[in-house]
């Protein structure tokens, strides 16, 4: 179903997303570490979408897994060298133990409703609608950081939305 983000894996998508700091050419880390904070917030808000949208739909989630894990390691390469509290990602679904130790997220959503706010819809194409929706506001976000990030960090946010893109467009192929 979801065979596109595996060649979209494959090819490169988060290629990008090493998140290894590079040289920002002289810009300020305060301002850097904002818009790092910012950003993995929004990447989290995101994951924790997905996690609420598989714990309502667990049929789902041969086909979502996929792309959670891809906002995983958005997550974690964006909040590279946060503080350890503002890092954390769970694994999620089926996933192993790394990444198990310091976890934010290691409590999963209530069924069917996200942390903080939005039910997911209780129809699996109304649900991959609302998810399209958040990964579009997500790479949105993501896109306006833009003028405001200095390079290296500019870059991963670019690849960061265009991911999140490709996954607006998967979700729309699926429901």
């Amino acid at each position: 179903m979801l065979a596109g983000a595996a060649v979209l894996a494959a090819t490169g998508t988060t290629a990008g997303c090493s998140g290894d700091g590079g040289d920002d050419g002289g810009a300020d880390p305060a301002r850097i570490e904002r818009l790092r904070r910012r950003a993995a917030a929004e990447s989290r808000a995101l994951l924790r979408r997905y996690d609420a949208t598989i714990a309502a739909h667990p049929g789902q989630v041969t086909a979502l897994e996929p792309l959670r894990a891809e906002v995983a390691r958005h997550v974690a390469a964006l909040a590279h060298g946060l503080p350890a509290d503002t890092r954390a990602a769970s694994p999620g679904p089926g996933a192993g133990t790394e990444g198990s130790g310091d976890r934010a997220d290691a409590a999963p959503p209530p069924p069917a409703q996200k942390r903080g706010g939005e039910a997911v819809p209780a129809d699996p194409a109304e649900a991959f609608a609302a998810l399209a929706t958040a990964e579009k506001r997500t790479a949105d976000a993501h896109t306006a950081a833009l003028a405001a990030a200095p390079g290296e960090f500019a870059g991963l946010l670019a690849s960061v939305a265009a991911a999140g893109a490709a996954h607006v467009y998967l979700l729309g192929t699926t429901a």
